[in-house]
């Protein structure tokens, strides 16, 4: 038996094939068509199913079922023939931003998170619907069904609609206690429950291949399947998904304090197997710090990545180990959470003569873990149930520094996942549920990450008495020279040396 997972990303749209207990037979990638805010419908199906169709052929036989998991808030409408009736909008779609505002003025955003788990956003399809009504309301009155990017491959391989509650609970009008849609909130733009997608419960397809008639099945947001995959399941447990964007997921028994959870940015709702709760937390400049460095600091830009990341990962080497003494704030445009604060830019604390650029590339890396485990920390916290353990998992994780301080950061277990496709085979996993297999028979390999004790005591020290009172100090966040234009200039009249 051989199953399928697909992972509909912002960057690329990736396939494999593997065995029901996890081991990859093949895998492809194919690059995410997108202008700006945009993705062509066709096209970014045609790019899923490329990449499916270049594994079936290099294994030489068609998958028995097949998993989609992919980017939540990203989709588009459809008209009663399944067609698209304007290109999907990117969940970094900005237009829906005015609307967002006047639901957080209007209606609230703490009553708001408290009803969908979520707080309001430019991104969530809500405010993209609201935006709809006012710039193109033909089409949304001609609307039959909205499709989130990994509804729309599923309608391409079967003709059918439909989606996951993961997926569903990232809308802003779906209510994630009773597990429907919310009438009110679908009717502030002239929508009601049969113009949504069909929400299938783990596991169950949203129909049949129309060529081979193999089961299809949206598996869910693709930081809640890798993380199941990860071996994320249990209360307690963490999943520290590291990219250009760093999501942290921790597990829950039941849904947190909505009030608390709101105050400090971070969203909640169920886990994939539908059972257990989770508080999720974004950081958008995770290794988008490390891009900016290589760009503005390091004048790298329009090189190519190998280049780029060899040229800083030696950087990282020459600095030593151990704290640098700087303290970064890792905040190119705001923070989320915990503690939002829209007007948090990139700040280094505590540069002089004595640094140079091989200490500041360490410390970029230092700043983000500090974040990473301080959204850790306050999520322990919201569930209740502290944290057992944080599995590492991502393209970052390559970063062998990088893991090593949040290792030794944290007193709790770390576990690397081994495996760079977790969330294809999270679907895949999925994807077998629905031939009666078990999806918690996938548990992708990795292995544990033991710091030495002084190394982690020096970390946890420098987060106690050096990251935390930068970070939640006031009103140092609008300070003018925390702005990483500022940064890039202090750096070059300073920090110059060693570079």
């Amino acid at each position: 038996m051989i199953l399928a997972g697909l992972d509909v990303g912002s960057t690329h749209c990736k396939a494999v094939l593997a065995t029901p207990g996890g081991t990859v037979l093949a895998h492809a990638q194919c690059r995410t068509p997108a202008d700006g805010p945009t993705h062509d419908v066709g096209a970014l199906c045609a790019a899923a199913l490329d990449a499916l169709a270049e594994c079936v052929t290099a294994v030489g036989r068609q998958p028995d079922a097949v998993g989609i998991t992919g980017m939540a808030e990203t989709g588009a409408p459809l008209d009663a023939a399944g067609e698209p009736l304007l290109p999907a909008s990117s969940w970094s779609d900005p237009r829906p931003r005015a609307h967002a505002e006047r639901l957080r003025r209007d209606l609230g955003a703490g009553d708001l998170h408290a009803a969908t788990g979520v707080l309001p956003s430019p991104k969530v399809p809500l405010a993209k619907w609201l935006w709809m009504r006012e710039e193109h309301p033909a089409a949304l009155d001609r609307m039959r069904t909205w499709a989130g990017a990994a509804d729309l491959v599923a309608q391409a391989l079967t003709g059918q609609v439909g989606t996951d509650a993961t997926f569903a609970q990232r809308s802003m009008a779906w209510d994630v206690h009773a597990g429907r849609w919310h009438r009110d909130l679908l009717g502030l733009a002239g929508l009601d429950a049969d113009r949504m997608p069909a929400v299938r419960g783990p596991g169950e397809p949203v129909g049949r291949c129309r060529r081979t008639g193999v089961p299809v099945v949206v598996a869910g947001h693709d930081h809640l399947v890798g993380a199941w995959a990860a071996g994320v399941r249990g209360a307690g447990e963490v999943a520290d998904s590291m990219g250009t964007a760093e999501a942290v997921v921790t597990v829950g028994e039941t849904a947190p304090d909505a009030p608390a959870a709101g105050r400090q940015g971070m969203s909640y709702g169920r886990h994939v197997d539908g059972t257990h709760w989770c508080v999720l937390a974004g950081m958008s400049s995770s290794g988008a710090l490390v891009e900016w460095f290589c760009d503005q600091v390091l004048g790298l830009a329009g090189a190519p990545a190998e280049q780029r990341y060899r040229r800083f990962a030696e950087l990282v080497e020459r600095a030593g180990a151990g704290p640098t003494g700087l303290t970064v704030q890792p905040y190119l445009s705001g923070r989320s959470a915990p503690d939002p604060d829209p007007a948090r830019r990139l700040t280094v604390h505590g540069l002089d003569v004595g640094h140079g650029l091989p200490h500041l590339a360490r410390a970029l890396l230092e700043g983000a873990a500090h974040q990473a485990h301080w959204m850790a920390e306050v999520q322990g916290e919201l569930t209740g149930n502290g944290t057992r353990g944080v599995t590492l998992l991502g393209g970052s994780v390559r970063q062998r520094t990088w893991v090593e301080i949040k290792a030794a950061l944290a007193p709790w277990p770390t576990r690397v996942c081994a495996v760079p496709d977790a969330a294809c085979l999270g679907a895949a996993a999925w994807a077998g549920a629905a031939l009666g297999l078990d999806p918690a028979a996938v548990l992708l390999p990795g292995h544990r990450v033991s710091p030495p004790a002084e190394l982690a005591a020096a970390y946890r020290s420098a987060h106690r008495a050096a990251f935390l009172p930068a970070v939640t100090a006031r009103p140092a966040a609008t300070r003018p020279e925390s702005t990483p234009r500022a940064v890039t200039e202090q750096v070059r009249r300073v920090g110059g040396r060693g570079g």
